[in-house]
């Protein structure tokens, strides 16, 4: 009997060389709403049925975010919230592969001195394109972007059980400060959320 080798996937190979790291364009949301649809997962089980209305909104909202900080930015106050994406580039095509975003966030204003900081939310890459370094590209972007706005430290979370991404931020120097549960659905189920911080190096 032979074995049906039909459904299984070879591992893509990329040349890491032909990965650009730049702003997200206008007619370029679509993608990123895609990616990051189906990296959360909202495209599983029942929640298929909702997968058009979950990019939709996804799309919608980075569009505004992006369209309200362009407006507020200008050459003495550059913009601060930046979705990046990776686009790979092979035999005369490009191909949107992953996406990020960095932003500026303040503490709670009740404490005695909030400070504001940048902060890393979004990270996603397409299934086919994973651990080939895509995400790795993706993070040092932002912490580059992030050093030329003239700060020293950057932050972002990870849920707790999320073991590659966890392996990801360590390898890249991100140290854990803070835990903490956050709400399920799932009355039994509380999952840990981890507040990560790296130092950035000059």
């Amino acid at each position: 009997m032979t074995a049906n080798t039909a459904n299984i996937s070879e591992p893509i190979a990329i040349d890491p060389d032909r990965i650009e790291i730049r702003a997200v364009r206008e007619e370029e949301i679509h993608c990123v709403a895609e990616i990051v649809t189906r990296s959360f997962h909202f495209d599983r089980g029942w929640m298929g049925w909702f997968t058009p209305l979950f990019k939709l909104g996804i799309a919608e909202d980075l569009r505004h975010r992006l369209r309200s900080h362009t407006a507020g930015s200008s050459h003495d106050k550059p913009q601060q919230q930046v979705c990046s994406i990776a686009v790979y580039a092979d035999r005369g095509q490009s191909q949107v592969i992953g996406t990020i975003e960095v932003g500026i966030r303040t503490t709670n204003y009740r404490q005695p001195k909030p400070h504001r900081y940048p902060y890393i939310s979004n990270l996603a890459v397409s299934r086919d394109f994973r651990r080939r370094g895509v995400a790795q590209q993706l993070l040092i972007g932002c912490e580059e972007l992030t050093k030329s706005w003239g700060y020293t430290e950057i932050f972002l979370h990870v849920m707790g059980d999320n073991q590659r991404g966890r392996n990801l931020y360590q390898k890249l120097g991100y140290e854990i400060v803070s835990s903490e549960f956050v709400w399920s659905i799932i009355p039994w189920h509380r999952p840990e959320r981890l507040f990560l911080r790296k130092q950035l190096e000059d």
